[in-house]
């Protein structure tokens, strides 16, 4: 059987009287229903001797407590979920994985890049001036293209039943229609460029499980570039829950501590929401939106898609894990020299991954604004298309 079929009672009941068929589920619980958490007792301890949980909800296979990036794309019971590539995400084009920082994320560091003096994120991702070239769009954030999905099934104005050909795309959304829905609410301006708004945003879909550590001033310095959030104030309470070692308000989901920000280590490398009453509960944007799709894909074709994610080739035979500095508990450890290290004990995980990389990327040489050290950047390729450019 291609999809597992099994819906309990307890989430089929949570669709069952949604009375307008354009309005989706609330995304907790999509993202439930299309990956099912295993129980946990009061000490957070896996239960594995029953069906059930004592909320009534399936004893499934994720991680209801998902603390740090560091295990996603290896098998579930690490506590990890699938990457963007594991749910063939058309729109990534993450860096190759030759052995760089960065790999295996959109962000396009070359072989020279000092993965420990540097932060990978000041590498670029692959922009375009237009979705006519050979990569498209370039890399769309995930959460841009669940809030554009969203929008579009709830202004019951678009015919969904077109936007999946089994044959061609087994249970995911055609990638042109993708494309054609995300342009409908995040369009190209006259100089060709795209505006994404961040996750947390009401322009970026006002996304509820992203928990930003954003409060305070830096709340408020965020909103005058993007309208109303939802800050750390709205979703977890005030300063007096935030561990004295960590940095409060860096604009993002991760939590690092605040040597960890002096060093300017990677957030990604930090972990997620991992106190208060939301310890945990962040999940991202790409697994929402396969959540909507797997949902929306049951709907249309009930009799190929089940209702949770098609996990029959995950996780990969080359896992798509990233490569992580040396770590204490889920934080970066910093040396003595106040840096982190990098690579971790596993190394550069340099691997064959299959997915939607940009390989074809011409490099010329350059220098680090930062270090004066000889680098490479991006170049139009014989097309004429930017790649790559920071956005």
């Amino acid at each position: 059987m291609y999809l597992s079929f099994a819906c309990t009672a307890f989430l089929a009941g949570l669709f069952a009287n949604n009375a307008n068929a354009a309005e989706l589920p609330a995304i907790g619980s999509l993202i439930e229903l299309a990956y099912p958490t295993w129980c946990i007792n009061a000490d957070e301890t896996r239960i594995y001797d029953t069906d059930k949980c004592e909320d009534g909800s399936p004893n499934g296979k994720f991680n209801p407590l998902y603390l740090t990036k560091q295990f996603s794309g290896a098998d579930p019971k690490l506590g990890g979920y699938p990457t963007n590539i594991d749910i063939n995400y058309a729109f990534e084009y993450a860096a190759p994985y030759f052995g760089q920082a960065c790999a295996g994320s959109p962000h396009h560091c070359n072989e020279l890049f000092d993965g420990t003096a540097e932060n990978c994120h000041a590498c670029p991702k692959l922009n375009t001036d237009d979705d006519n070239g050979p990569y498209g769009p370039g890399h769309v954030p995930p959460h841009i293209s669940y809030a554009a999905v969203k929008k579009a099934y709830e202004s019951d104005t678009v015919d969904v039943t077109e936007w999946f050909d089994f044959e061609l795309n087994a249970c995911r959304i055609l990638p042109y229609h993708l494309l054609k829905v995300i342009r409908t609410y995040y369009p190209r301006d006259e100089a060709g460029k795209a505006h994404y708004p961040p996750p947390f945003s009401m322009g970026g879909g006002n996304y509820p499980l992203e928990f930003v550590n954003l409060i305070g001033a830096s709340c408020e310095s965020e909103k005058l570039k993007h309208g109303d959030l939802i800050c750390f104030e709205q979703h977890s309470g005030d300063e007096s829950v935030y561990p004295d070692d960590l940095e409060i308000g860096h604009g993002s989901p991760h939590y690092c501590t605040k040597e960890g920000k002096t060093a300017d280590v990677n957030n990604d490398y930090c972990p997620y929401i991992f106190f208060g009453p939301n310890r945990g509960k962040y999940r991202h944007p790409h697994i929402a939106f396969s959540a909507v799709e797997t949902y929306l894909a049951n709907i249309v074709m009930p009799d190929k898609c089940g209702t949770s994610w098609d996990d029959s080739n995950y996780p990969a035979n080359t896992d798509t894990t990233v490569a992580f500095p040396q770590m204490e508990g889920i934080q970066p450890k910093i040396s003595g020299d106040g840096m982190w290290i990098w690579p971790g004990e596993e190394g550069t995980k340099k691997k064959p991954v299959l997915g939607n990389f940009a390989n074809h990327l011409y490099i010329v040489e350059t220098e680090s604004p930062k270090t004066g050290k000889k680098t490479k950047k991006g170049k139009k390729d014989a097309k004429g298309t930017k790649n790559p450019k920071r956005v």
